[in-house]
């Protein structure tokens, strides 16, 4: 007589983990809500992103994706493996990733005056500085993040999307495994 013993070595809390990722996401940037003189933070944001007839296009959405696409995708593997070895949860992963990404689209907003098109004098007269994309900072300090669920990541941009897609794909295929 053969006895067969099943030991589960972590793989079922390891698919339930890459499951409860399927169809998640980050969004990253101006969530809305917060206004300035009856104009919502999140129009400036899209004037300075893509420029006006006024306003030249201060790209610092792209530029954070194009700047920290690799570094994103790095971290994403990071906290996907931190997650395998049980040391994390789904929800703590993207929590993570979010507040990751936020710090380098600030960072990258902070750093405007080494990338973007410099202010127009009016402007600086107006302004007092001579900082693009920074007032008094109520755009820089809406900057965050919302995980969303049901395969929507709306807004999200450059490595976030990436990272956290192909953590759905993922998900997906391990899921089929079982």
């Amino acid at each position: 007589m053969v006895t067969v013993i099943d030991r589960d070595l972590g793989y079922k809390r390891i698919f339930k983990d890459i499951k409860d990722l399927d169809g998640k996401g980050v969004k990253v940037g101006i969530m809305g809500g917060e206004s300035v003189d009856g104009v919502a933070i999140v129009d400036y944001a899209v004037w300075n992103e893509f420029g006006t007839k006024t306003i030249p296009a201060r790209p610092f959405m792209q530029h954070t994706a194009d700047l920290h696409a690799d570094e994103t995708i790095q971290y994403s593997g990071f906290l996907i493996g931190r997650m395998i070895d049980g040391a994390i949860k789904p929800d703590k992963l993207l929590k993570n990733l979010g507040e990751f990404y936020v710090k380098r689209m600030k960072m990258v907003v902070r750093n405007a005056k080494e990338w973007a098109q410099e202010n127009a004098d009016s402007t600086i007269a107006r302004k007092g500085s001579s900082s693009p994309l920074i007032d008094i900072g109520r755009m820089v300090n809406a900057i965050d993040y919302e995980v969303t669920s049901g395969g929507k990541t709306g807004g999200s941009v450059g490595g976030i999307t990436k990272a956290v897609g192909a953590l759905g794909k993922v998900a997906g295929r391990f899921a089929g495994l079982r």
